[in-house]
């Protein structure tokens, strides 16, 4: 036997050609020739990212970012930093993540972009929710910075939005022009304001804010543990899979919404305790399809080829069954981030959360409150956000379940 056909028996990743044997299969000897072991690993290997440097360095790098971001924080909670709230760290981090896990791998490889590019290009729809998405996130990043914050203003209070008017009684002082007894809406205002003279262009913008963190950093908390949940049930099967699984049964027996309003009279309302409940409590989902996932695959020829390689536990799971499932998660997630942003609204427009952060369910409850339906803008405004918000991440999900699984 060659130097380079011994099997090893560590966890740590082969190099060489025979990490190539592990992605395709040991048995045929064109395996072991040139570039039919290519080849035949591109038929056998399913995995969305190839091995490549980036790969290798990134759990490096996104722990550095990670920890700059610790150490930013921490300082900040020190007084030597702008005053940011937990949440927005978390936020922050939560980037970090979703640049070096999903953004970054569809970079590098371009082939798993090419078949999520082509699985949405035929669905106009599709596309359409994904610049949503997009735009979204863009927004309720760097949204609050650019339009600066919402400052109260009663001597502006109800004025309609653009290309639209209100009696001329309902503003405190029309800013527009005034025609047969109605106000007339001005491009100082373009969405309108609220009752507190608030511009709703702004007030949409903060909303926007809380909608993406209460997604985003709740997602990055139930993603990790959910997959690591379903791996570990998925490949040791047994006891262990029994145990976890009845675990999860518990869990999802408990809704989350129950624990939050428990904690909510204990520590009060905020929304680092709803995105902490519903992200440690909502990731029983995930693991049920990633054990699934595992389940189908444990037995394929690529993992058993792994295994006779000489491929340990840890390296079978991390660098051959978990690419094949990370896919499968993308589209449960989506639909997760949708339902966060709607109960996140919900609690707010009952009073139930953070008072005072600019929620889109606060901004519809005090509009409703506020001579409703003639400042009609007021709620219907973060209704309309609402509504494509949890239509785009749900159709969004749909294509990438399509792009994933186009059976």
């Amino acid at each position: 036997m060659a130097p380079n056909d011994a099997p090893y028996r560590t966890d740590d990743p082969p190099s060489g050609r025979q990490d190539d044997r592990i992605a395709g299969t040991v048995d045929d000897p064109a395996s072991r020739d040139g570039d039919a072991v290519d080849d035949q690993a591109d038929a056998v290997w399913t995995g969305p990212v190839p091995r490549t440097t980036f790969l290798r360095w990134r759990p490096r790098v996104v722990a550095g970012a990670l920890g700059t971001v610790a150490v930013a924080a921490v300082a900040d909670a020190s007084g030597a930093g702008p005053g940011w709230r937990v949440l927005d760290w978390l936020y922050v981090a939560s980037l970090v993540v979703l640049l070096g896990y999903v953004v970054a791998p569809l970079v590098v490889d371009r082939a798993a972009a090419a078949r999520y590019r082509e699985a949405l290009a035929g669905n106009r729809l599709a596309m359409a929710s994904l610049g949503y998405v997009v735009a979204l996130l863009v927004v309720g990043t760097v949204g609050p910075w650019l339009v600066g914050p919402s400052t109260t203003n009663l001597g502006h209070s109800f004025q309609p939005p653009m290309f639209s008017s209100v009696p001329e009684s309902l503003p405190a002082n029309c800013v527009g022009q005034v025609a047969d007894l109605q106000c007339q809406g001005t491009a100082q205002y373009p969405l309108g304001t609220n009752g507190q003279g608030e511009d709703m262009l702004r007030v949409l913008v903060r909303g926007t804010r809380v909608a993406v963190q209460v997604a985003l950093v709740a997602s990055t908390l139930l993603v990790p543990v959910g997959i690591a949940v379903g791996l570990v049930a998925g490949y040791r099967g047994g006891l262990t899979d029994q145990v976890l699984m009845r675990y999860v049964d518990v869990q999802s027996a408990v809704p989350a919404f129950l624990v939050y309003l428990v904690l909510l009279f204990v520590v009060g309302r905020s929304l680092f305790l709803l995105v902490v409940v519903f992200g440690l409590l909502s990731w029983g989902e995930v693991a049920r399809l990633v054990r699934g996932e595992v389940r189908q695959r444990r037995d394929a020829a690529y993992v058993q080829a792994a295994t006779v390689a000489g491929a340990g536990p840890l390296y079978v799971v991390r660098r051959v069954l978990l690419p094949n499932v990370s896919g499968p998660v993308l589209t449960v997630v989506s639909r997760q981030a949708s339902m966060l942003v709607l109960i996140e609204a919900a609690l707010a427009f009952m009073e139930l959360s953070e008072t005072g952060a600019g929620s889109w369910g606060e901004t519809i409850a005090r509009g409703m409150n506020q001579w409703f339906p003639v400042n009609w803008w007021i709620s219907t405004l973060p209704v309309i956000a609402l509504a494509c918000t949890v239509v785009a991440f749900n159709v969004l999900g749909d294509a990438l379940r399509d792009a994933v699984d186009p059976g």
